[in-house]
């Protein structure tokens, strides 16, 4: 495991080093982040989604992902309060501690500790308990910001990529597709997960952490502790077997803060600052926090 950490955090590094020293532009990510999500997640995605066994632990992934999002939007609207931050600063603080760097972070972790099987899981979890749940409930959120009219786009859902790649993954299952052709889709995924670290690691920034060191506390917090101990709970209360879909699942709800989350609040001029502030910082620790989250698991499971 620890081998396998230590080749995300070096492809994370050359990205970091590659910007510092002003060998790559970073400009130049957004070439990266288009050929990620115009060809290698919708690759990743049909070729997994193909390979899954569809079953009742699936569905439990799903149905318990939306739960602890809704549990953990309450959850932070409460610490917002109690810490009497305005509708903006509560805002941003619901969306970087609610939703999930499943995508990005999220595929190279899964891959690295559950390998090809572990990633099957992240991918449906990705896309219809995460993706799914911030782009319906993202402009709600933004709309209390804001006090505007922020509509949910649903051509938008439509034709994002990686969703069409999840519907012809479905579509694809009941039938019998070429190796060849599965075998193309798994190498040109594959690609992604270096070219996502790098790229992610070229968009670094620490220069506002500084600024909001108490309510980033919190919000770490609240981002890669408590959502995944909220799904563990409700695992141990209802005596519901660790397996690897939960293990998933749990680890998943444990990565730092979603790039898309940020994008939302940038865009709305909502915070700007701390949203990137929070998916940096949350990216450092979670070489901490997700080792830890691991160990525990698996202690859980003997």
């Amino acid at each position: 495991m620890l081998e396998n950490l230590l080749q995300i955090f070096v492809f994370f590094i050359i990205g970091y080093t590659a910007r510092k020293l002003k060998i790559i532009p970073q400009e130049y990510s957004k070439a990266y982040i288009d050929y990620i999500m115009n060809f290698g997640f919708p690759a990743l995605v049909v070729y997994n989604i193909y390979r899954l066994r569809f079953g009742l632990d699936v569905l439990g992934i799903i149905i318990l992902g939306w739960i602890v999002i809704f549990l953990t939007i309450f959850i932070s609207y409460l610490i917002s309060k109690s810490l009497k931050l305005d509708k903006k600063r509560t805002a941003a603080f619901i969306m970087m501690s609610t939703f999930s760097n499943t995508g990005f972070l999220g595929y190279p972790f899964i891959h690295s500790l559950y390998g090809e099987e572990g990633l099957r899981y992240a991918v449906i979890f990705d896309n219809l308990a995460m993706f799914l749940p911030i782009f319906l409930l993202a402009p709600f959120i933004i709309n209390y910001a804001k006090e505007g009219t922020t509509k949910i786009n649903i051509k938008k859902l439509l034709l994002f990529p990686p969703f069409i790649a999840l519907v012809i993954g479905v579509s694809l299952k009941p039938f019998d597709v070429p190796e060849i052709f599965l075998n193309l889709l798994k190498t040109l995924g594959m690609t992604v997960i270096p070219i996502i670290l790098f790229s992610v690691g070229l968009n670094l920034r620490f220069s506002h952490i500084g600024k909001d060191l108490k309510l980033l506390t919190v919000n770490m917090l609240v981002k890669l502790f408590t959502s995944p101990l909220i799904l563990l709970l409700i695992l141990l209360i209802l005596k519901i077997d660790l397996t690897l879909p939960y293990k998933v699942a749990i680890l998943q709800l444990a990565m730092p803060p979603m790039v898309l989350a940020s994008i939302y609040l940038i865009d709305a001029n909502v915070e700007k600052d701390f949203a990137v502030s929070s998916v940096a910082i949350g990216i450092i620790l979670s070489f901490l926090t997700v080792p830890i989250w691991y160990f525990l698991l698996n202690s859980l499971s003997r």
